[in-house]
């Protein structure tokens, strides 16, 4: 993130990677001070439906990578300066876009009857 003019600035990046085929996943970092927080403003869960079960099989997932979930289906992360705030911009939007495709594939296992294995 380039430089900042003031202590509260808000700027929405492209990954690169999208949902599905026409998608864009982004990413919302918005700085405040010396402290950052990064989402996916809920874009995974919302795109991909919240089937059963969607929430443990979500906070694994994100969990493994350093990031949250909350219940609305927002990734997200906090942090400070000094991190490398765009290497965690392109993993937590890696990590939304896996979160996306384990969540079709839930549905989609649900839809045909097939179990869900942890």
């Amino acid at each position: 993130m380039p430089q900042a003019a003031s202590n509260h600035d808000e700027v929405t990046v492209e990954s690169g990677l999208a949902y599905g085929t026409d998608a864009p996943v982004r990413v919302r970092i918005r700085r405040r001070g010396r402290r950052y927080d990064l989402t996916d403003d809920g874009a995974a869960a919302t795109r991909a439906g919240m089937p059963a079960g969607w929430l443990k099989q979500a906070d694994r997932l994100v969990a493994d990578e350093g990031f949250n979930v909350n219940r609305r289906g927002v990734v997200f992360v906090p942090a400070v300066e000094g991190r490398d705030i765009a290497m965690l911009a392109l993993r937590l939007a890696d990590t939304s876009r896996r979160l996306y495709l384990a969540l079709i594939e839930l549905g989609d296992q649900q839809s045909t009857g097939r179990r869900h294995r942890p």
